[in-house]
């Protein structure tokens, strides 16, 4: 009986103590919503139709905090509309940064790029007006200056990308390095809706007839920066230049009576495994002898992978223009290179790989998807592997042509890696005269890479995440190598700056 009565005698007591374990702490944190809300969860609201922008549907957040980026002293931008942009506290992989016009008016002149403004948005509307999302029904009252002298953030533009997700970069301020223009020179003003190609693709730039500088003229080659606005007709996205100094012009002007010498472009470095995949992250480093314009005289890039996989498999019959997965093409249309600076051909324009530093302010004369488009002329299928790893040949050439069969000589010419697969008798990849490779041993015609004497290689197989730099120096008036290239390597994390892979010491130099 005492057993029993002990029994139910602490059911209950062990009741309680599991109840008053349930019991909330006093220490427990009352918290209320943000008041904030960002641009990336303002244009998210929007799906086509207008949106009131009440507590409710911005989860009780009510104020617009940014940085100005509209400047309409240059009166190029559409009257009223102060943009902005600004970030949300998330994860450093994401990209969040994202851009917005208010229309609020004349009073949207009073406000200048660096001012940092907290806009009361409650009961406005958000809605597409000429094509540009913006917030309506507010008035200059609404939005107040807590700060200047704010350095704006500068979003790189390219085609590639800026196509793939114009949403991304709708009202952002931008900036499009060596953008290629075919204008009319000493002829053609820079007003109206002009196309330019960046390297990656075409992308449209706007100045309005109203635009204070609409009278300068277009050259073939500029920097231009402005605010991503789409347009009103087909809502291609569009750069806006703000002011005269939102664009710059970059080309240099060529003496066409100058003839090319055996090597106006030489191979300086290249990017072989870049961190994560390698498709579309691969890119080669190059450097000009003499002052070059690749619209007078368009040149090409040839890069060749020979691991066993590749097809067609078997002696290049072809040489460099061999094609499927053994060689691919880029064509070099466009822009001007000075006499000893690097120029750019390859994917992404990113240093290291996926996420990694943004460098389209080098001289990228071609940006190409490479995993989505084959080569240029049919040369080279699409390919997740442009520069190959493997322990067969691998390497490229560039041409001061884009006519290239098994004879072309390139302008320059360098392997690495291994050796396998790249000649058999009457066939392989031309070489030219240079600091590794002879066309003639003595009186003996080698012009082929593997062929007699030409068997050097500038480097071994590339680790990860690392940038090849070749060295060496090459004297443009005796047109000759006076120093051979001694290949490193320097490793490239994804915050790393453009100069890690441009002035390191050792770098290849153009003198006299």
């Amino acid at each position: 009986m005492k057993k029993i009565f002990r029994k139910y005698l602490l059911a209950p007591v062990a009741l309680i103590v599991v109840l008053s374990a349930c019991e909330r702490d006093s220490d427990y944190v009352l918290s209320t919503p943000s008041p904030y809300v960002s641009n990336l969860d303002l244009r998210k609201l929007y799906h086509g139709s207008d949106v009131t922008l009440t507590r409710e549907a911005t989860r009780q957040a009510y104020i617009l905090a940014g940085q100005v980026t509209s400047d309409h002293s240059g009166k190029n931008l559409p009257e009223g509309l102060l943009f902005v942009q600004n970030n949300r506290k998330v994860s450093a992989s994401i990209d969040s940064l994202r851009g917005m016009a208010i229309n609020i008016g004349a009073d949207a002149a009073n406000f200048v790029p660096g001012d940092s403004v907290h806009i009361q948005i409650e009961g406005g509307v958000l809605k597409r007006v000429n094509g540009i999302l913006q917030i309506t029904g507010l008035s200059g009252a609404q939005v107040e200056k807590v700060a200047t002298g704010i350095t704006p953030f500068l979003t790189p533009v390219s085609a590639v990308t800026m196509l793939a997700k114009p949403e991304n970069f709708e009202g952002l301020l931008g900036v499009v390095y060596n953008s290629n223009f075919e204008p009319n020179i000493g002829v053609e003003r820079i007003e109206g809706v002009k196309i330019f190609n960046e390297g990656s693709g075409d992308v449209e730039m706007n100045v309005n007839s109203t635009a204070d500088f609409k009278s300068e003229f277009l050259p073939y080659s500029a920097n231009i920066m402005g605010i991503i606005i789409p347009s009103a007709t087909t809502a291609v996205p569009q750069v806006w230049p703000r002011v005269k100094s939102d664009f710059v012009a970059t080309s240099i002007v060529v003496d066409p009576s100058v003839p090319l010498g055996p090597n106006p472009a030489i191979i300086t470095g290249y990017l072989a495994d870049p961190d994560g995949t390698d498709a579309n992250h691969e890119y080669v480093q190059l450097m000009a002898t003499q002052d070059l314009d690749f619209r007078r005289t368009p040149f090409s890039v040839v890069t060749t992978n020979n691991a066993g996989a590749s097809t067609p498999t078997g002696p290049p019959t072809g040489g460099w223009a061999t094609g499927g997965l053994r060689t691919y093409k880029f064509n070099i249309t466009r822009g001007t290179v000075a006499k000893g600076t690097f120029f750019y051909v390859g994917g992404y324009k990113l240093i290291a790989g996926a996420n990694s530093t943004d460098i389209s302010q080098a001289n990228w004369v071609v940006s190409k998807l490479y995993n989505v488009d084959g080569g240029d002329d049919g040369i080279g299928d699409k390919t997740a592997n442009l520069l190959a790893n493997s322990g067969n040949a691998a390497g490229m050439a560039v041409f001061a042509t884009t006519a290239v069969d098994l004879n072309t000589i390139p302008s320059d010419v360098a392997f690495y890696a291994g050796t396998g697969n790249a000649f058999a008798s009457g066939v392989g990849y031309a070489i030219c005269d240079n600091d590794f490779y002879s066309r003639y041993n003595g009186d003996v015609f080698q012009p082929f890479y593997r062929q007699g004497t030409n068997t050097g290689k500038v480097a071994a197989n590339p680790s990860a995440a690392q940038f090849t730099y070749l060295g060496g120096e090459y004297d443009a008036a005796a047109k000759k190598w006076t120093v051979k290239r001694a290949s490193k390597t320097v490793g490239v994390p994804k915050t790393s700056e453009l100069k890690v892979v441009q002035e390191m010491p050792g770098a290849t130099k153009v003198v006299n």
